[in-house]
This record gives structure tokens, C-alpha cells and sequence, in this order.
């Protein structure tokens, strides 16, 4: 045998051996999986199954295109997948599918695949358990146990909203790794959205960072440094622009001379200065402006924190905002 086909078969055995056929399984590119492969074919066939029965009555069927979803989270490259979403993008009428699914029975199937499930010690088997209970509680509200799972995964900081789980492509999936010590903190590479009252000085994240990580930030909403009356609201970037009647006001309030015709002094203790109101981070002693959009190295190790540059009391200010915040290397 020659060497060049010596080196082709090789190159064929190992695709064989590492079972990374295109289009034929999905799973080989997957690291650790915590279902056999067999199970998860058969749970994204159900669904498509039963979703496909549901959109055939209704294209704007809740559970049916949340059923889809997740056969399209399983089996993304499956033909039938790709012909029904395709049909409703298309707005193509849908026909009722032959082989027809119980629902019973696939409910059953759900919980099957969620006890074959020992731990949630991985980031993969965290994401799979946290869409089983959702899909679970789905058809049952109430059900206790997926209430249970998903309230401690939400305490520890783990996503939680079947929508956001679905949209992550499963071979994007890393480890999150916890303290030891205290399970509440993640102190490995980690992307999540987390609430920031205005009236908290600081708000803890449940992360804890390396000196050297990088932070990347994007936040959304407004919020107010004082009462609906006095303050208008602000977005993350804070009060960049100011009027005299607003400075005047801010004067009075904060029991500064009336002479005084200047806004509060811009915001020094970060690197970049940022105007009142607006988002800062905290490591350790270290603040950091941040505003709508920021990414930055963290200088210390420590909790990270957000908060607002408030100058004054916090009791009165009132709306929120919301961040999407990721650690990374």
C-alpha cells in the first residue's frame, strides 16, 4: 500500500473511531454527555413528534414550538427538524405526522432522562436538567421535584430560562466550577444576566474572579438616584447631561451651597471617570466605571460586584438594571 494510502485510510478510521460523521451524530463533537446517545435521539424524535402534532392544529402553538425548540436542541441536523421549521418560517401548511406521539408517555420519558441524570456536578449536566424541568413543569406546573432543582440551580447563579438554554448550541457548553467552600460562588469562566437595584450600594454577582480575568459587561434599563419628583431616570451611563434647574436641585438636596453651580464632580476612583448615577464594578477595594457597555481586567482577586454612583442616600432611589456579565480569559 502506498503512502498516501496508508495516510487516507488512517484519516477514514479515525473519523469511524471518533464517530464524528457529518450529519449522522450530532453527539461526537459533545465532550461529556450525561445521556446515551440512543436516549437523546429518541427524546428530540418525541418531541418533534409531538410538537409537529401540535403545530399541525395550531402554528402558534406555545408548547408545540417549545417542544420544537428542544428537538431542534437534541437533533439539530435531523432532516424532519430542519423540513418543519422551515415549513413555519415559510408559512408552508403543516399535515399531521403518521407516526403519531403519546403525551403521557413522553412526560414519562422526560423524567426517565432527568433520574438516568446521578449529579449536577458539570456544567452539561446542569443545562440538560435545568431544560428537563422546565419541559416537565411545562405540563405540570406544579410539579414538585422540577421546582425544587430549579430554584437551587437558580440560587446558585445557574441559567434557569428554558428559552436562553435552548438558543446555547451544545457544544458551546463549558464548566462552571463552584467554591468549594461555599457553593454559592462560581470562580471559573462564566456568562450569566444578573438584576442590579438602584437602591443597594453593592450587589453581589455570586462570582468570584482571578486577578487577570477579563470582565465583560452590557447593561440595559434605568434607574434613579433619587425620588420620581426631584430625579429623573437615568440609563447605566448615569447623568452625563445636566440643566441648571437640576443642579439646583441636587444642591438643595444634598446640602451643598447654593452657590455652587456645578454638577457633582465626575466619578475619579476607576481609571476612567463616569458621570453620577451611573454603573460601577467593585473587586476588592478596586471600583470600576463600567457605564452601558465595558469590558475590564480585573486588577485583585475577590467577589465582583455592581452598583450605582450614588453621592448620597440610597433609601430613595428605585428602578434597576439589568446585566449580562462574562468572565473569560
Amino acid at each position: 500500500m502506498s503512502k498516501s494510502k496508508k495516510i487516507a485510510a488512517i484519516c477514514l478510521f479515525s473519523i469511524f473511531a471518533l464517530n464524528i460523521l457529518p450529519g449522522q451524530n450530532y453527539y461526537g463533537r459533545v465532550r461529556s454527555y450525561p445521556l446515551p446517545k440512543t436516549t437523546m435521539e429518541r427524546l428530540g424524535e418525541s418531541a418533534l413528534r409531538l410538537a409537529w402534532q401540535r403545530l399541525a392544529k395550531s402554528s402558534k402553538d406555545t408548547r408545540g414550538l417549545l417542544l420544537l425548540s428542544f428537538a431542534n436542541h437534541l437533533i439539530p441536523t435531523n432532516r424532519e427538524v430542519l423540513l418543519i421549521r422551515g415549513k413555519l418560517k415559510f408559512k408552508v401548511p403543516l399535515k399531521g405526522p403518521k407516526k403519531k406521539v403519546d403525551e403521557k408517555e413522553f412526560i414519562t420519558l422526560l423524567g426517565q432522562a432527568r433520574d438516568h441524570i446521578n449529579d449536577s456536578d458539570t456544567a452539561m449536566n446542569r443545562h440538560i436538567l435545568a431544560i428537563l424541568n422546565q419541559l416537565i413543569r411545562s405540563f405540570n406546573p406544579k410539579e414538585e421535584d422540577a421546582i425544587i432543582a430549579l430554584m437551587e440551580f437558580s440560587d446558585k447563579g445557574v441559567e434557569v430560562d428554558i428559552n436562553k438554554l435552548l438558543v446555547k448550541k451544545l457544544d458551546s457548553i463549558t464548566d462552571t466550577k463552584f467554591d468549594p467552600k461555599d457553593s454559592r460562588y462560581a470562580i471559573s469562566n462564566i456568562k450569566k444576566t444578573i438584576t442590579v437595584p438602584a437602591n443597594t450600594p453593592w450587589t453581589d454577582t455570586w462570582i468570584k474572579v482571578k486577578a487577570g480575568k477579563m470582565i465583560r459587561v452590557t447593561a440595559h434599563g434605568t434607574w434613579s438616584m433619587g425620588d420620581e419628583v426631584d430625579f429623573p431616570a437615568c440609563d447605566p451611563n448615569g447623568y452625563v447631561a445636566y440643566d441648571i434647574k437640576t443642579l439646583k436641585r441636587w444642591s438643595a438636596d444634598r446640602n451643598v451651597k447654593k452657590k455652587k453651580k456645578t454638577a457633582p464632580k465626575a466619578y475619579t476612583k476607576s481609571k476612567r471617570s463616569g458621570a453620577p448615577g451611573c454603573l460601577l464594578a467593585k473587586i476588592g477595594n478596586k471600583e470600576h466605571y463600567v457605564g452601558k457597555q465595558m469590558t475590564f481586567k480585573a486588577e485583585s482577586s475577590g467577589i465582583l460586584y455592581f452598583g450605582p454612583y450614588e453621592w448620597g442616600d440610597y433609601l430613595d432611589n428605585y428602578g434597576s438594571l439589568t446585566l449580562t456579565v462574562e468572565i473569560y480569559d
